[in-house]
């Protein structure tokens, strides 16, 4: 069986000798499973959405629990599906979960440069910057608050997005292409452009205006292809969830001052 990683430098990520017995992870079925979760993740994030507005959930805490669950969920059972059922059941070899040193210093650079690049596209979309900022109202210090503005979309967004869309999604197009026949910078230039476009969409799915649309479409696609390169050129996630912070922090952390 060959050992091959689906990913350059994913190798890198083996301190110890992997199992040959076991299997590899299915780029074919990984696949499958990503278009799996992103299709169930889409559609409950409108049926939530569409919930909210017609105020068929009125409760300001259930809604933004159910918000983050709508994607997580279908997300988290993709991965699942793709590392238990169709992998060697090892996140670090299936999909690179694992960090380096080093990943700090480059997840912090890619981060910090999308985002400038993402204020720019404000500047550009609405004539001035973070203008796609988050708010977040008056501050109470409790749970909720802690959840809806720093836990969940600085700390446990970018472990499960990266994991999904720079892990399943990244990893799955570059095999499944590869073993079409393309060469190994085609079949990786090619799942950059197809992670960071979903990536993209799932973030404007629900939203109706279309310069806020373009805007926040064009800022996750830049910093969806950064991470990717990212992901692609280590062989792990480290740096892109580092990354995913930053870029994330960058918006929510002044918004809460």
């Amino acid at each position: 069986m060959s050992e091959t990683p689906a990913v350059p430098g994913a190798a890198a990520a083996e301190v110890t000798a992997p199992d040959p017995s076991a299997p590899e992870l299915s780029a074919s079925r990984a696949l499958t499973d990503a278009a799996t979760g992103v299709v169930a993740a889409v559609a409950l994030v409108i049926l939530v959405s569409t919930a909210v507005a017609r105020f068929w959930i009125t409760d300001p805490h259930l809604s933004l629990v159910l918000s983050y669950l709508a994607v997580w969920v279908p997300l988290l059972g993709a991965i699942a599906a793709a590392c238990y059922l169709h992998g060697t059941r090892s996140l670090r070899r299936d999909l690179g979960f694992w960090f380096h040193p080093l990943d700090l210093l480059w997840g912090l650079a890619v981060g910090l440069l999308a985002r400038v690049v993402a204020s720019l596209i404000e500047i550009a979309g609405y004539g001035q910057m973070g203008s796609a900022g988050a708010t977040f109202g008056e501050t109470v210090y409790d749970f909720w608050w802690l959840f809806g503005a720093l836990l969940a979309p600085v700390l446990l967004a970018p472990v499960v997005e990266e994991l999904y869309f720079r892990g399943v999604v990244l990893r799955a197009v570059t095999g499944v292409t590869q073993q079409g026949g393309a060469s190994r910078t085609v079949a990786m230039s090619l799942a950059i452009v197809v992670s960071a476009l979903v990536f993209a969409l799932v973030h404007i799915v629900t939203i109706e205006n279309m310069d806020a649309a373009l805007v926040i479409g064009l800022s996750t696609f830049v910093f969806g292809v950064g991470a990717a390169i990212l992901a692609t050129t280590t062989g792990r996630l480290g740096g892109a969830i580092v990354a995913h912070v930053t870029f994330n922090g960058l918006v929510v952390l002044p918004a809460l001052f």
